[in-house]
Parts: C-alpha cells; structure tokens; sequence
C-alpha cells in the first residue's frame, strides 16, 4: 500500500507517459544536432559560394599590358619628348568603357594625335590595335602618372594607376595591380 501511494498515477504518471517524455528527449536532441550539423554544412557552402564568386570575378576581368615608346619631338628641341604609351589586352575578356584619368603631375602634359594616327576607342579585346596615350616629357619631368578606369563584361568597374618614368636609363613602366571601385 505505501509502495503504491509512492509510485501513484495521479501523482507521477503512467509508463507510457515516462516512455513519452524519454522519446521527446530523444528527439529533441537528436533535432539539435541535426540542425547545428545544418547550420556548418551551411556556413560552408557559403565560404565555397564566395570562393567560386571571386573565382569568377577574376575568369572574367580584363589584364592589360603596357609598352613604352620615346621619339624627340623636335630637332632642336632635344630635351623634350614624345612618351608614347600602349595598352593592350593580354586576356580574351573585353575591357569595356576605358577611361584615363591624368595624375596631378604639373609638369606631366597629355598631347593629343590627329584623329587618323590615334585609335580613339574605348574597348579592347584581345588582337585589338593597342590604344596609345601620348605625353610630352622634357628634362623637368622625366615621368608621368595616370589611372586607366575601365570595366568588365558584368560591369564591374577597375581602376588601374600607371607610373612611367623615362630618363636616361631608359623607359620603365610600374603598373599598380588594379583595384575593384
């Protein structure tokens, strides 16, 4: 008799209400884990997503190669030079919407050729005509600096600063790696 006022029903359930309870417990924890094992699987996917995004982003982007080109503009003007600067495509991604933006250089000056000896186009593609930028430099200012801003087929816009210095020991051009704007 004690023992069954003890173990009572009204007081603390049936088996199969303890059964129940257990089996809730169960399953809770086995929903914990399967949700927390969820939320990695997810995390990682997220990672691998941004790691094929910019995996894509650089199959697409344009690289440009610079060259360099020095003729004196007068005979008797020695000092001074022509620094012609061409730009080519090196990839088969299409740089569209080129743009050049000259450096503040005061004594760095942007001549301009008559339209039928310069291309004036603002894409390049691989095996295009290279596009030509010209400067006058004289003994003053044996460099130039620009910025070529251009995009890529999804509109992602590049800029790219360009440092040439041409002196006597000949003509080096440093390109900056471009940066995403």
């Amino acid at each position: 008799m004690l023992l069954e006022i003890i173990i009572s029903s009204d007081v603390f359930g049936t088996v199969s209400d303890w059964v129940m309870i257990g089996v809730t417990i169960v399953t809770a924890f086995f929903l914990y884990k399967t949700l927390k094992s969820q939320k990695e699987v997810q995390q990682v996917q997220n990672e691998l997503f941004k790691i094929e995004g910019v995996r894509f982003k650089e199959s697409i982007k344009p690289s440009l190669k610079y060259s360099a080109s020095t003729d004196i503009m007068m005979q008797t003007e020695k000092d001074k030079k022509i620094l012609t600067i061409q730009v080519l495509n090196e990839t088969n991604n299409i740089a569209l919407n080129i743009s050049k933006i000259l450096s503040q250089n005061e004594f760095s000056k942007q001549i301009f050729i008559a339209a039928g000896l310069s291309i004036q186009q603002n894409h390049l593609v691989k095996g295009d005509k290279p596009l030509l930028y010209h400067f006058l430099i004289d003994h003053k200012s044996n460099w130039t600096i620009f910025e070529l801003n251009y995009e890529d087929i999804y509109a992602t816009k590049y800029k790219q600063k360009v440092i040439c210095i041409c002196d006597n020991f000949g003509i080096e051009i440093n390109p900056y790696l471009p940066e995403v704007i």
